[in-house]
C-alpha cells in the first residue's frame, strides 16, 4: 500500500497526523528523488511510489538539491535532526529513509577551474580532470582524478558517520537506516529551473570530455558512487560496513529504459538527465517497497 506522506511542520499543528494510528512511523531525508514540490502539488518521486507491506506515515524532510553534506550541517532547516535526537522533538522511528550522496558527486564534478581571482584549482580538489590533463584516454577512468575521488568519498563517509550519530543519540538508536544506490543517468541536455542544459552534460563539456566518453565516464562515476554505497551496508563485509545501515541496489536490481542520448525532453524511464518519470520510479517504488518490507521483518 502506499505510504502517507507529511511534512515535519505538519508535527507542530494542532491537528498532527495520528502516527500511532500507522503501522510503521518512517523519517525521511534526501534529495529531490524523496521530494515533492514546494508547492505540495504531486511531482514525481521515490516515495510517493513507494508500495509497502503495511501502513506507513512517512514525515519528509527532503527537498530538491539536498547534499548529504548540507543534510548534516546544522545551519540548514535541520527537522530531520531535531526529530532524530532534540531533548524535546525526537520521537521514535521504527526506520529512517536516507536518499543521498547523487548530489555530493554531481556538485564535486562541477568544482570549477579556477577560482573568482583566476587562480587554478588544483586537480586534487576536482573530481575530474580536463582535456589537457588526460592527454590520448584509452579508459574512462582516465578522466577521474583520483585524489579527487578519494575526497569525494571521505567527504561521504564521514558526513554520514554523523547521520547515523544522530539516529544513535535518540529514541531511535539502532533502528535500521535505509538508503539506496542510483540509477545510471544519461549524460545528455536536458534539465529543468536554473539547469536547462541538465547537470552532469554542461560540466562535462566544461572539462573538454570528447562525446565518444561522456557517457562511459558518467557510468564509472556512478558505478563508483553505487560501489561506495553499498560499501556502508551493514552485510558488505568492508571497512566501511555500518551498523544498522541497510542499502538498496536500485541500480543493480531494477532495469529502467534509458534516454536517448538526443533527447532534450522526456525520454525513457527519465524525465531529464538525472531525475526519472512516474514510470521510473513506479518501477523503483514496487521493488524498494518490498525491500523495506524483507528488512523491517529482521527488525522487532
Amino acid at each position: 500500500m502506499p505510504p502517507d506522506l507529511f511534512p515535519p511542520e505538519a508535527l507542530l499543528r494542532d491537528s498532527a497526523p495520528p502516527l500511532s494510528d500507522y503501522g510503521w512511523r518512517l523519517l525521511a531525508e534526501g534529495d529531490s528523488w524523496f521530494s515533492i514540490t514546494a508547492t505540495g502539488r504531486y511531482s514525481p518521486n521515490l516515495l510517493a511510489e513507494l508500495r509497502l507491506p503495511r501502513s506507513a506515515a512517512i514525515v519528509n524532510c527532503a527537498a530538491p538539491g539536498h547534499t548529504l553534506q548540507r543534510m548534516v550541517d546544522r545551519r540548514a532547516d535541520g527537522h530531520c535532526e531535531r526529530l532524530l535526537h532534540h531533548r524535546r522533538l525526537a520521537r521514535y522511528w521504527d526506520a529512517v529513509l536516507l536518499s543521498a550522496g547523487g548530489n555530493d558527486l554531481i556538485v564535486a564534478a562541477a568544482t570549477p577551474l579556477a577560482d573568482d581571482a583566476g587562480v587554478p584549482t588544483p586537480e586534487a580538489q576536482r573530481l575530474l580532470r580536463t582535456f589537457e590533463e588526460v592527454g590520448h584516454a584509452s579508459a574512462a577512468a582516465d578522466w577521474i582524478s583520483e585524489p579527487g575521488w578519494a575526497r569525494l568519498a571521505d567527504h561521504l563517509r564521514a558526513n554520514l558517520a554523523a547521520f547515523v550519530a544522530w539516529r544513535d543519540q535518540g529514541p531511535s538508536a539502532g533502528r535500521p537506516l535505509l538508503l539506496h544506490t542510483y540509477a545510471t543517468p544519461v549524460a545528455r541536455p536536458s534539465g529543468a529551473g536554473l539547469a536547462l542544459q541538465g547537470w552532469l552534460y554542461p560540466v562535462l563539456l566544461r572539462y573538454g570530455v570528447p562525446a565518444a566518453w561522456q557517457q562511459a565516464l558518467t557510468e564509472l562515476l556512478f558505478e563508483r558512487l553505487r560501489r561506495l554505497l553499498m560499501g556502508f551496508d551493514q552485510a558488505s563485509g568492508g571497512p566501511d560496513a555500518t551498523p544498522g545501515v541497510h542499502v538498496f541496489d536500485s541500480a543493480g536490481q531494477v532495469a529502467l529504459l534509458p534516454a536517448s542520448p538526443d533527447d532534450a525532453g522526456p525520454s525513457g524511464d527519465w524525465i531529464n538527465e538525472i531525475h526519472l518519470n512516474a514510470s521510473g520510479y513506479r518501477k523503483l517504488g514496487r521493488a524498494f517497497g518490498a525491500w523495506i518490507g524483507a528488512v523491517m521483518a529482521r527488525y522487532p
